[in-house]
């Protein structure tokens, strides 16, 4: 895939999150694995996207990217609360609304 393609598949991806709304069921894909979930949190500015997610097994994943001349790859994160961290778990390849 030339970068151009990949750039194009990002913006792709982060145009999906423009019309996102709290409680939006989703199924996105990440490590060639499908996840339901749905939109717990989303935080939106001029050069950030950050959403947070509920899966309905309870887990919370947090997608993230920003501006830098471009979009950058949407990264996905297992939140572990107890402990205060992240796990990152890749590159989003494909998000759903269902």
């Amino acid at each position: 895939m030339s970068t151009t393609e990949s750039r194009h598949k990002v913006s792709t991806l982060v145009d999906a999150f423009v019309g996102l709304k709290v409680d939006d069921p989703l199924q996105i894909t990440v490590s060639d694995i499908s996840i339901d979930c749905h939109v717990h949190d989303i935080d939106r500015t001029d050069d950030r996207y950050t959403l947070l997610l509920k899966t309905f097994s309870g887990d919370f994943l947090r997608i993230e990217t920003q501006w830098a001349r471009g979009w950058l790859d949407p990264q996905v994160d297992r939140l572990k609360p107890v402990a205060e961290e992240r796990q990152p778990l890749g590159e989003l390849q494909s998000i759903e609304v269902n």
